[in-house]
């Protein structure tokens, strides 16, 4: 941006500051964030987005554009450090890459990375950082061949790190999560030895103690897992920041009041809850969306093509979108094109959804 335009920008950035002190709203706040950002400030915004989450938490559009800021940030970074990296590769350089692209979510580039660093250098923290990029892939796609391609790099960092308790947490990670509880026994016992005495770690053993008798082995369960689709700690994976009903509810209500929709639902597990149908209609709406997210989901996890992100369907019946999750689906039928703002509002429901006092199930 040039000079001129900057000088321009300053006096709507005052007007946006000395709104906020009348006024503290979400709304003020955007306005100051979209100043700094046509200015390419980047800094500025998050600085001012996470004064305006602390009054305002969950608000959707400062979360995105917090979370659009970040993204850019680690985009920059991404290009520092890969540059970086092709100047003077070193472990440290790999380390921060390999973190920013996890965070970003970016886990194919991220394994990439690391494969790139162990071949470089031989380091086992290199071995650790490919083992928790595919131990992601196996959690988002429960392909049996990922979950073993983790134990295979775990075995290889264990003998690179003598000593060090990171890839045994891993592996516990893994073995509490398919269900691998003998496995999981003998994990913690060799964490025992590393670390004599921790309490956690012994009240965790004797709870594993109890569990591990009747357990599958670790390659009995990883097929379970692909088949079924489901973790054995999934029941216990709660989103403690999550509405309850009495906020999901309106939300859906909102949604089918709009022109054009016949019916939002939002399910997980067993429990639906739907609005603009009734009674037996309302029953095998959810019944048939359920249907939908179950097989296109284990689909996509056969064929290796990842995590279903959006299902959309289309007919003489008009369009239906479902958005699924590991903790839910929510889904909208309308006899009208989906507008992007609807698309929003199902991935906040699906983003912090709960069962928790789902009375009106159907």
């Amino acid at each position: 941006m040039s000079l001129i335009q900057r000088l321009l920008s300053q006096p709507r950035i005052k007007a946006a500051r000395l709104r906020l002190v009348g006024e503290p709203s979400a709304r003020n706040y955007v306005q100051l964030a979209s100043e700094h950002a046509r200015l390419g400030e980047i800094d500025d915004v998050l600085r001012v987005c996470d004064e305006a989450l602390a009054l305002h938490a969950g608000n959707q559009e400062l979360t995105r554009m917090y979370d659009r800021a970040r993204a850019l940030l680690r985009e920059d970074r991404t290009r520092e450090l890969a540059r970086e990296i092709r100047e003077s590769p070193r472990p440290g350089l790999y380390r921060e890459l390999c973190a920013v692209l996890l965070e970003a979510g970016r886990i194919e580039r991220a394994e990439e990375c690391a494969l790139e660093w162990f071949v470089a250098t031989g380091d086992g923290q290199a071995q650790l950082v490919r083992a928790d990029a595919r131990l992601q892939r196996f959690l988002a796609d429960r392909r049996r061949e990922d979950g073993r391609l983790v134990c295979e790099l775990l075995d290889s960092a264990e003998q690179l790190l003598p000593g060090d308790s990171r890839p045994l947490r891993m592996r516990l990670e893994l073995c509490s999560a398919i269900g691998a509880w003998r496995d999981a026994r003998h994990v913690m016992s060799q964490l025992l030895e590393l670390e004599p005495g921790d309490p956690a770690l012994e009240a965790r053993f004797r709870t594993l103690n109890t569990m591990a008798e009747t357990a599958p082995t670790l390659d009995a369960a990883l097929r379970e897992v692909e088949r079924s689709g489901h973790l054995a700690d999934e029941d216990r994976n709660t989103n403690t920041s999550a509405p309850t009903a009495v906020s999901i509810r309106p939300m859906l209500q909102s949604l089918a009041a709009q022109d054009g929709v016949h019916a939002a639902m939002y399910q997980r597990g067993a429990t639906a809850l739907v609005q603009g149908k009734k009674g037996a209609t309302a029953e095998r709406t959810a019944r048939a969306v359920r249907e939908v997210v179950q097989k296109s989901c284990t689909a996509a996890r056969r064929l290796g093509l990842g995590q279903a992100l959006e299902i959309e369907l289309e007919g003489e019946f008009g369009r239906v979108v479902i958005v699924p999750t590991e903790l839910g689906a929510a889904a909208l039928w309308s006899g009208i094109p989906i507008t992007d703002h609807q698309r929003s509002e199902l991935l906040g429901l699906v983003g912090a959804g709960s069962t928790d006092g789902l009375e009106d199930a159907a």
